[in-house]
């Protein structure tokens, strides 16, 4: 009870309210502007929270990233060019609503949809954190080990198309997250001498290159591309009676889909708003509205990508294992501030468990404030030019590096990771599952040995322990799942 009353105490400060309002518009801002998002949001702005507490450090966070997954959807309402690419399945019958006239319409329902998502997911993420985490205590190493096996093969089989590339990229996290100091021995590893190297490879600055920087490089090449616009007076959000009446159900199916979809490693809001529009579609009375600027079209996937933002942060703070990039950039800042995700989290630091638990629900709010009171003006940033982002986007991101440790050599670092990035993207290797194993590599490495230490050498230990097997078994699936689906593709063609 000690640590609600402090966290709400936080939350509902002057401070803690205003870095939700001020999270709620950079979210809302970076999400709208295509090709940026919460990811590369959040990893610009991470460097900048260090000298916040830790539980407004993660308020700014949450809040954007929340906002973020609304923002999507302006731009693909207003352009038919998602922000985020959970915001995909909204651009279909949200610019077709746009063209005939009905964007303030269109956009109306995804912030409405996009705030009870939110909310419901921040619900679920209340309800189920502390039960799983009380079950996670029980993990012995072994376990441990299998979990975040577990979430590296999920992510690696689900991220891009082609499995041998996600594994590729999953092997180039694990082998950087092996730099540094060794866990068991105490002696330095693979550092090459560099000293900066000795508490590993800087993560923040790894993730501004591999995010940031490198879809800077990607909008250069592009050279601003000229996009379609519809030409709307967009106001302030109004949503009927009527319209809710044709919503609501779509909306809180959304919301499910997406809690339950953002709890799963690997999936998020990119594959939920799919689901969810789909689901909305074989229930509509009316399916042949879909495509041509269905109401339910938007609400449905809108609800999902938001509600995924809550099921995402139940595995990371239950377990300590992120499901996606965006969570794993969390665990950046919470390791930034000298904590570490996962069960031991809620008697280490409550008040910050529950600042995170409530921020949600409270982020969703803040979004629904910021989004009806500044439409009109969120709406005009949508037409920057991508040489204007892209200037902006490498400024703050060599501000960010360099503010981390005060070293050129983590600007240098930066610098370094987004040429990789951008390669990276353009042969289409997936760049999330880098930073995931980056993150995970840790967990994964020492509890291995630990288990080994503790069996005597014997590697029966990972079938013995019941926890430990589940996960192998579900890290087993997750890999032979795309590979029994590429096999039936040839089939299917013949």
């Amino acid at each position: 009870m000690e640590g609600i009353a402090q966290s709400l105490g936080i939350i509902f400060s002057f401070s803690g309210l205003a870095v939700l309002l001020i999270g709620a518009a950079l979210g809302i801002i970076v999400g709208a502007l295509p090709g940026l998002g919460p990811s590369i949001g959040l990893s610009l702005l991470i460097p900048f929270t260090y000298n916040l507490s830790p539980e407004l450090s993660m308020l700014i966070m949450i809040s954007l990233y929340m906002s973020a997954e609304y923002g999507g959807s302006i731009s693909a309402i207003l352009l038919s060019t998602p922000g985020t690419s959970a915001a995909a399945a909204t651009a279909i019958d949200g610019y077709a609503m746009a063209q005939q006239g009905r964007a303030n319409e269109a956009i109306s329902i995804s912030l409405t949809a996009s705030t009870v998502g939110g909310i419901l997911g921040g619900v679920a993420l209340l309800v189920l954190a502390m039960p799983l985490a009380k079950l996670a205590l029980q993990f012995g190493p072994a376990g441990y080990f299998s979990v975040g096996l577990f979430g590296l093969t999920s992510v690696a089989a689900l991220s891009g198309g082609s499995l041998i590339k996600g594994i590729i990229s999953v092997c180039f996290g694990l082998s950087l997250a092996m730099v540094g100091i060794d866990p068991i021995a105490g002696t330095p590893r693979f550092t090459l001498g560099y000293y900066e190297l000795f508490e590993g490879v800087p993560f923040l600055a790894a993730l501004i290159g591999l995010f940031a920087v490198s879809e800077a490089m990607v909008m250069v090449e592009k050279h601003s591309a000229v996009r379609q616009k519809v030409e709307n007076a967009v106001g302030h959000v109004r949503m009927s009676s009527k319209l809710w009446g044709e919503t609501w159900r779509s909306m809180i199916s959304g919301s499910v889909i997406g809690t339950l979809l953002g709890i799963l490693p690997g999936v998020g809001g990119n594959i939920a708003c799919w689901v969810a529009r789909d689901y909305a579609r074989a229930r509509s009375k009316n399916p042949k509205e879909f495509g041509h600027g269905a109401v339910n079209g938007i609400a449905a996937p809108e609800a999902s990508n938001n509600a995924t933002v809550g099921g995402a942060l139940v595995p990371l703070l239950a377990l300590g294992i992120p499901g996606s990039p965006t969570t794993a950039i969390l665990v950046g800042a919470l390791i930034m501030h000298g904590l570490h995700p996962g069960p031991q989290l809620f008697t280490e630091a409550p008040a910050l468990v529950y600042a995170i638990l409530f921020g949600v629900i409270i982020a969703a709010i803040a979004q629904y404030i910021v989004g009806s009171l500044f439409l009109p003006v969120m709406t005009k940033i949508t037409k920057l030019p991508d040489a204007v982002l892209a200037a902006g986007v490498m400024i703050f991101a060599i501000l960010g590096a360099f503010a981390i440790r005060n070293l050129m050599f983590d600007v240098w670092i930066t610098l370094g990771f987004g040429v990789v990035g951008y390669f990276m993207k353009k042969l289409k290797f997936p760049v999330p599952p880098v930073i995931l194993a980056m993150v995970l590599g840790y967990l994964i490495e020492t509890n291995y040995r630990t288990a080994l230490v503790s069996s005597q050498g014997s590697y029966s230990i990972f079938v013995t322990d019941p926890v430990s097997l589940i996960f192998l078994v579900l890290s087993l699936i997750s890999i032979m799942i795309p590979i029994v689906r590429l096999m039936k593709e040839p089939a299917a063609k013949t």
